[in-house]
């Protein structure tokens, strides 16, 4: 009897990745004809010409010299590279509708929790260095989706990876939802402090929101560009989201990156209160988002859609490595 699928169940499908990446296009398309914008097209060939060289790449190692590992990374991050671009155009359009700010309510919340915000920006202003690594760690988290997807793929842990990516974009869709429901400035601008507040500290994205936010509301902005464009979200904290589900991915990745990886995740997730201007509950409500998404990851990665699927079976070798 012929097998139903060529390729071991456990290594997954693309197919949940590109299904949730390219669904962003139908609230982008309503709310469009609602409130348009305008998009600086120019800022487009980046993005569009680094899709299409691993479009290029993943053509000729699943048609012309098949090795799924090598598919699986590519297709990962053209799925990562393409929901980035897609997702922060609808949070812009998601912010330019949002309602009241929380900012009180989540600091009130954070104060219920016992967490103090600023005495944790004073602990880490008096401490220059432990600052500047907390600054690196969270201006690393593109370099560790990289990694993270890379490192994964040549271990041969194929559908892990590709329960990094779906949970990556299911985490960072539902930020984008919720931040309209919930929209605030974050910390630095709720207190209203400067730089001399904090005078060892350069905060990565204290303020670097701040503008577009309000003139998004105002209306202001309607004409945005790729290159330009900030992160614009506080609640919940897709910063956190993203270093707890790459902190997951490399949990299973090779031992000799397994543990660095790790640590550099932890550190981000510590940073994200401080260089993000991010409240305690952000991060928390971002760390929840990333246990459900995974848990949802863990589902959809295995769902195949036949004409969809990567049709080349993985080689014993990369069997092999996801054994280990």
């Amino acid at each position: 009897m012929r097998a139903r699928h060529t390729r071991p169940e456990t290594h997954g499908s693309d197919d949940a990745g590109w299904l949730l990446t390219l669904a962003l296009l139908a609230p982008i398309g309503a709310l469009q004809l609602y409130d348009p914008f305008s998009l600086h097209w120019r800022s487009l060939l980046p993005p569009g010409l680094f899709v299409a060289l691993l479009a290029a790449a993943a053509y000729v190692y699943r048609h012309r010299r098949p090795e799924p590992r090598i598919v699986a990374m590519v297709v990962g991050l053209q799925q990562m590279v393409l929901f980035t671009c897609l997702g922060i155009l609808l949070s812009y359009m998601v912010a330019a509708r949002g309602g009241a700010f929380w900012d009180a309510s989540f600091h009130r919340w954070d104060l219920a929790l016992g967490l103090d915000w600023r005495a944790y920006l004073d602990f880490v202003d008096a401490r220059a260095a432990l600052g500047t690594t907390l600054r690196l760690a969270y201006a690393s988290l593109m370099p560790q989706m990289i990694v993270v997807i890379l490192a994964l793929g040549f271990a041969g842990r194929l559908l892990q990876l590709r329960m990094v990516v779906i949970a990556a974009i299911l985490s960072g869709t539902a930020a984008i939802l919720i931040s309209g429901l919930m929209p605030a400035m974050a910390y630095f601008v709720h207190l209203g402090l400067g730089p001399q507040d904090y005078p060892n500290l350069h905060p990565a994205a204290a303020f670097v929101h701040q503008e577009h936010m309000l003139a998004l509301r105002s209306g202001e902005l309607r004409f945005v560009s790729f290159e330009t464009m900030e992160g614009i979200i506080t609640f919940p904290s897709y910063h956190a989201a993203l270093a707890a589900i790459f902190a997951w991915g490399f949990a299973h990745a090779h031992a000799a990156i397994r543990w660095p990886g790790m640590a550099l995740a932890a550190l981000t997730l510590l940073a994200t209160p401080i260089d993000g201007g991010h409240y305690f509950v952000d991060v928390i409500a971002g760390i929840a988002l990333a246990a459900l998404g995974l848990w949802a990851a863990s589902l959809l990665a295995l769902l195949e859609r036949p004409g969809w699927a990567l049709r080349a079976s993985p080689s014993r070798h990369s069997h092999a490595a996801s054994a280990r």
